[in-house]
């Protein structure tokens, strides 16, 4: 019997027997493996919860922090600069993984996340309910907020 490519993901009796008589790489390194079905659930929460949350937050950013007359300009060279990143994670991730192994290159990826949430915390400010005049007169200010857990209002700051 000829077995086409992918028969190896069949998680049968039939199937395991075949894979292993043809000395198939990918069965016998662990595919399939009876807890498949938990990456698919945790890709699916990823997908549910990264969607609505971070997923979202550099566009809603993006259409708040520039003045109106640079708005589009600068729209347009953010969107630019997430695409690329996202092109330099997905070219380097398996150069990486082959060279520094994939505990070490999620590890490198988690510390860039860190990094980003800190510089978030401290550049960005909170413009939640903040009419987009007063938006505007607080990125002007360039102001860092080292205390971040105390939020500041932009009325405060006259």
């Amino acid at each position: 019997m000829q077995l086409l490519p992918g028969a190896c993901l069949i998680s049968n009796d039939m199937a395991k027997n075949q894979c292993q008589k043809g000395h198939r790489a990918w069965y016998t390194q662990g595919c399939p493996s009876k807890l498949g079905w938990l990456a698919l659930i945790g890709l699916a929460l990823y997908i549910l919860f990264f969607s609505p949350g971070m997923g979202t937050v550099p566009w809603v950013i993006n259409s708040e922090i520039y003045p109106l007359r640079y708005r589009g300009v600068c729209g347009g060279m953010a969107s630019t600069s997430v695409w690329i990143s996202n092109l330099i994670v997905s070219q380097s991730f398996l150069s990486l993984t082959q060279a520094i192994g994939v505990a070490w290159t999620f590890m490198l990826f988690g510390i860039v996340a860190v990094i980003a949430i800190f510089f978030v915390l401290v550049f960005v400010p909170e413009t939640k309910g903040v009419p987009i005049e007063e938006v505007e007169k607080m990125l002007e200010q360039r102001t860092l907020q080292f205390k971040f857990w105390n939020k500041r209002i932009a009325s405060q700051k006259g």
